[in-house]
């Protein structure tokens, strides 16, 4: 088997060179090559021109590749991917904050067949840990909760460097995100993986000397609002689609809102009789908007044919439809036979509604077609 090590570089000239040293002479079980694959993600502090020299006399046999422009660290991470060849990756970023001499430990469920894909964490405890900037912790950890909450996965440190994988892993995940929102999307799509195929993700202990900002430190809050957005976009457990389902509704309602308005206010829908079609034309446009949103961001649903895409269309006007004829039973039963106001008795409707909208669109509409082998394994 072969490991295949990749280094993402940018402006790292202090510490790319001790870096790849010590990747070079990280300890690896004997039936074990490897190859390490360096990106410089156009590096402008002379990191580069280290690196061209490097080349010239490369005692490793490192191979080395330069991108044009800086494109971000999951760019860079994509190049290697597809420069590599091993059975197994592993990631390492060129600053000096993981040691690789702990490869071992975190090739070890993956050699014994254990596990698919392994972190190394950092707050797993046991191993040192320089003791840093406390908001940053917060952060990190904060992110992980959120991620583990959508995606379904009980980790510790989501944001780590060091994540281990079979090669088959990767290539079936279609990773999109080009900066450090590689890290949130890249555990979405495995605990999807997880969820319905069976992926087996395990967790190490690792050690972690982190830097000062003063020292090179380079991802800061704007990182952590990008990635709370790719655990929002990525994620497709029942969750992830039940939050995205709440939150993209306000828009749903939104749209029903302005759509009454301008029939209203501008259309001359302004009798009572007008009124009511207007209405009716109003939660007609709000089915379609709906449809697009929770079609195409809520379940992110992947269409065959426009023969599926037609089909799904109206098997979504069919379930929505149908939660808003429950609604105005249930609101007409309460007020007949209970008298319920009609303040109490329209949130009763619309919570009704809400929940059954919800449930026929992701059992019924956008339920992700399962084939037969993946279901076997999953069963195994």
């Amino acid at each position: 088997m072969k490991l295949s090590i990749i280094v993402p570089v940018y402006n790292e000239k202090d510490t790319v060179l001790n870096l790849l040293e010590k990747v070079s002479e990280a300890p690896l079980p004997d039936d074990l090559d490897q190859e390490i694959i360096v990106i410089d993600d156009h590096s402008t502090d002379g990191t580069r021109d280290i690196l061209q020299n490097m080349n010239e006399n490369n005692p490793y046999g490192i191979k080395i590749f330069y991108h044009d422009k800086n494109k971000g660290k999951g760019a860079a991470l994509h190049t290697g991917f597809e420069k590599s060849d091993g059975d197994i990756i592993l990631i390492q970023d060129a600053d000096l904050e993981y040691d690789p001499h702990e490869y071992p430990r975190l090739l070890n469920p993956i050699l014994d067949d254990k596990a698919d894909v392994v972190y190394g964490s950092r707050f797993m405890g046991g191993k040192p840990h320089r003791v840093l900037y406390f908001w940053h912790t917060v952060a990190n950890k904060f992110l992980t909760l959120c991620s583990n909450a959508f995606s379904d996965l009980n980790l510790t440190d989501m944001e780590t460097c060091y994540k281990v994988f079979r090669r088959e892993v990767i290539e079936d995940l279609d990773l999109k995100e080009e900066q450090f929102g590689f890290e949130p999307e890249f555990t979405a799509k495995v605990g999807e993986k997880a969820r319905n195929n069976n992926l087996r993700v395990y967790e190490i202990g690792i050690s972690y000397f982190g830097r000062t900002y003063e020292e090179g430190k380079k991802i800061g809050s704007k990182d952590a609002f990008h990635a709370l957005w790719c655990i929002f976009k990525y994620n497709n457990s029942n969750f992830a689609h039940l939050v995205k389902y709440l939150v993209f509704g306000m828009l749903v309602a939104l749209s029903q809102y302005i759509s009454i308005y301008f029939l209203v206010e501008h259309f001359g829908f302004s009798t009572p009789q007008r009124e009511s079609l207007a209405n009716i034309i109003a939660i007609l446009i709000s089915f379609a908007v709906a449809f697009f949103i929770h079609s195409s961001i809520t379940w992110q649903y992947k269409y065959k044919s426009i023969l599926e895409r037609v089909w799904k269309f109206i098997l979504f006007y069919i379930v929505s439809s149908g939660s808003l004829l429950v609604r105005m039973v249930v609101y007409n039963f309460l007020l007949n036979s209970y008298g319920i106001s009609y303040e109490w008795n329209t949130l009763i409707g619309i919570g009704i509604a809400i929940l059954l909208n919800f449930l026929g669109y992701d059992k019924i509409v956008f339920r992700p077609f399962r084939k037969k082998e993946d279901n076997e394994h999953k069963e195994e």
